[in-house]
């Protein structure tokens, strides 16, 4: 899952971590005296430790999205982590600076989540508000908020990868919820969802791709939450279906999405190719709409099978109209973006 992520991440923010990495540890003055702080030996894992912790991953320690973190072991991961080069962002110094500035498995040390600030690539403004946060957490003592890393975040590289960090946290409570809801279904009903689940994802995916602007340093963010909008309501309608709220809808209530649908593809894809004619186009493309299409005429179809297994009580043309509906507003909406 964080491989994953990090590789998605990294293909969409290039540019961005070029900014992230020129503030490297020792550039702030302010850094100085926390540089030639040592860290504790008993803080640290010991050689057995560091053995057990090779492949460990702090981000997943720390937060247990859905869990109970574990913030002894996130320490001594985020040691591990720190000593392979601090390349994570959620990982190593990072966690670090969150664990000693909190006291979470261990005393709150400010001087120590100061060190690890310095070491935490950032834009040069997202250290300064991480030092300043740490001194307001210092003058508050007992008192004092919680310190994330995503609190004082000034860069689209940043933006995006907090969006994710919070993506992360929503989809353990958006799986939750869906298991709530499929937990009594047949084993047939489940395949079906299963089969569904497949082309949902294949959608998303190319929405994602060929129907969201790039062009920005917040594209990482821009990438997770038009991502999110598609899980969001994809666990809405299977909410709203096992609740009765059922598509309804004929033949006739179809031709009419589709002849709707059929005008708003027409004018997403001219407007994509004015705006290239007017040197004003971001990374939209006609070929990606055309893709993200082809991907959701298989995804309509996949709910229109789901629906005959699940719901066969509702026609075929009202799945069909139903899901055009929501295509066509989707692309109406990334014309008026």
């Amino acid at each position: 899952m964080k491989q994953g992520r990090r590789t998605m991440l990294a293909a969409l923010l290039v540019v961005g971590s070029a900014t992230a990495a020129a503030q490297e540890f020792g550039d702030n003055p302010a850094c100085a005296a926390p540089a030639k702080l040592a860290v504790p030996a008993a803080d640290q894992p010991d050689a057995a430790a560091r053995e057990r912790l090779k492949d460990c991953d702090s981000e997943s320690l720390y937060y247990a999205d859905g869990g109970k973190p574990d913030y002894v072991q996130a320490r001594l991961c985020a040691y591990v982590e720190r000593d392979k080069g601090n390349e994570l962002v959620f990982g190593g110094s990072g966690v670090l600076m969150m664990i000693y500035a909190n006291g979470e498995g261990v005393a709150r040390n400010i001087g120590l989540a100061r060190k690890f600030a310095c070491e935490t690539a950032g834009a040069p403004a997202e250290l300064d508000g991480r030092l300043e946060h740490l001194d307001a957490i210092a003058k508050a003592g007992a008192k004092a908020d919680r310190l994330d890393l995503c609190d004082d975040i000034t860069s689209g590289y940043m933006m995006g990868f907090c969006a994710d960090r919070g993506a992360s946290a929503a989809k353990v409570e958006r799986d939750r919820r869906v298991a709530a809801l499929t937990g009594q279904w047949s084993a047939a009903d489940r395949a079906a969802l299963t089969r569904l689940r497949v082309a949902a994802d294949a959608y998303f995916d190319a929405v994602v791709e060929g129907e969201v602007d790039m062009s920005g340093t917040a594209r990482g963010a821009m990438a997770v939450g038009a991502r999110e909008d598609l899980e969001n309501g994809f666990a809405a309608a299977l909410d709203a279906f096992e609740h009765g709220k059922l598509p309804s809808g004929d033949a006739a209530a179809f031709a009419a999405a589709d002849k709707a649908l059929n005008a708003s593809y027409a004018a997403a894809m001219q407007h994509v190719k004015q705006q290239s004619a007017e040197g004003l186009a971001g990374t939209v493309t006609s070929d990606g709409i055309r893709v993200a299409e082809r991907a959701w005429i298989r995804y309509r179809d996949a709910w229109v099978a789901f629906g005959a297994q699940k719901y066969p009580k509702v026609g075929a043309d009202a799945w069909r109209a139903h899901f055009t509906a929501e295509r066509e507003r989707a692309l109406k909406e990334m014309v008026s973006e």
